[in-house]
């Protein structure tokens, strides 16, 4: 008995100590062993060890020492490793199903796109129009000798926490999706594919645009704001869980009716469909993933006056819903991604103008943010726990 609690504790410390280490490599790359040890309070010895494990997972590269580096023993330069396991994102949206792959970077390797109007159909057959996307992204992986360490999953939506403990789409309005199990059914498409044992997770698409930021670069005390189906919050933190659908959020006490059973939310005033009507369009058009202009800002880059006063209309709701926001959490800034971020310095302006004080930035990333972060999901879930992927 005492035996086995002390191999448990040997594993917990090698797991922990592992993770120290990796999550180190990945913020900091490229970083020598001394660095490492510096940083993570281990010894050097220790240190070397582990990352000999990681180098022989393919989780780490060793790119050797710098060009002109100091004379004595050369320091090597630790980075995640560029030719090891990859993650795939999947992205379901209103017209198509999108899928990528990352490798430990977060550098893409490959996309495919296929275009389907997934929220004419029942969730089955819109996970079943992903069934192409996910078996050509599986054979690039394949014929480069890549493994898939897992895959993420996003839509734009409201994902909780389902009977059995996964989570699942409770809403998903452009998707027309309510109380979906989209990892039971992307999973069935999987086993058609012959492909089994997959770590396969889901989250929202806001929370998952966030998580690119963070992985792209972005830090402090900020927070998210984007989407393109739907208007969210969610901090760039991943160590934080706080989530919201601010599209719901109330800023017209006389507002228009809304869907929801709310009236004046800001959906009604920044959604995607609310401002394409406001400009005077038959609908919203394309989505943007699929490569094609978002059609509000096509319009205003053309001059439409309509189209103008339809974001300066949501820039000022997207104000309002931000006067709680900046009073209960007092963020450092609001990075602004998604539709909205699309519409640029403009938009950007006319909010920082009603909130003096709270700085605004636009995001890095553009489409595939939600995309990307759903892939990102699976990277750092091996960052956080290598040792997992490491044992099989």
């Amino acid at each position: 008995m005492e035996s086995s609690r002390v191999g448990a504790g040997a594993k917990a410390m090698r797991r922990h100590n592992l993770a120290l280490v990796m999550n180190l490599i990945a913020r900091s790359a490229p970083v020598s062993r001394v660095e490492l040890a510096e940083r993570a309070g281990l010894t050097k010895a220790t240190v070397s060890a582990l990352v000999t494990e990681l180098i022989s997972a393919e989780l780490v590269r060793d790119l050797g020492p710098a060009p002109g580096g100091a004379p004595g023993r050369p320091a090597g330069r630790l980075v995640l490793d560029p030719y090891g396991p990859v993650a795939m994102g999947l992205q379901f949206g209103a017209d198509f199903a999108a899928a990528t792959l990352l490798d430990l970077s977060g550098r893409p390797l490959a996309r495919h796109v296929r275009r389907f109007d997934v929220a004419a159909v029942p969730a089955a057959e819109g996970a079943r129009a992903a069934r192409p996307v996910l078996r050509r992204l599986f054979e690039e992986a394949t014929l480069a000798g890549r493994l898939v360490a897992g895959i993420g999953i996003t839509v734009g939506g409201t994902v909780s926490p389902g009977p059995r403990g996964r989570p699942v789409v409770t809403w998903a309005p452009a998707l027309r999706w309510r109380d979906v199990d989209v990892i039971g059914l992307v999973s069935a498409q999987l086993r058609e594919l012959d492909l089994h044992g997959l770590d396969v997770r889901l989250a929202g698409e806001v929370a998952c645009a966030a998580l690119a930021e963070y992985q792209a670069g972005a830090a402090g005390d900020w927070l998210y704001l984007g989407g393109e189906d739907v208007i969210g919050l969610a901090p760039l933190n991943p160590a934080l869980t706080l989530a919201g659908d601010l599209g719901h959020v109330p800023v017209r006490r006389r507002g228009e009716p809304c869907p929801c059973g709310n009236r004046g939310c800001l959906d009604r005033y920044a959604g995607r469909a609310a401002m394409a009507a406001a400009a005077g369009l038959a609908g919203p058009g394309p989505s943007r993933l699929l490569g094609d202009e978002d059609a509000v800002t096509g319009l205003i880059r053309r001059g439409d006056p309509a189209a103008r006063r339809a974001r300066d209309t949501a820039a000022d709701a997207l104000a309002d819903a931000l006067v709680p926001v900046r009073a209960l959490l007092a963020p450092d800034t609001v990075v602004l991604g998604g539709r909205l971020g699309a519409f640029g310095e403009p938009l950007l302006r006319r909010v920082q103008d009603r909130l003096p004080g709270l700085v605004l930035r636009q995001a890095k990333l553009g489409a595939d943010a939600a995309l990307h972060g759903a892939a990102g999901s699976v990277i750092a879930r091996v960052i956080a726990d290598p040792l997992t992927w490491i044992d099989g």
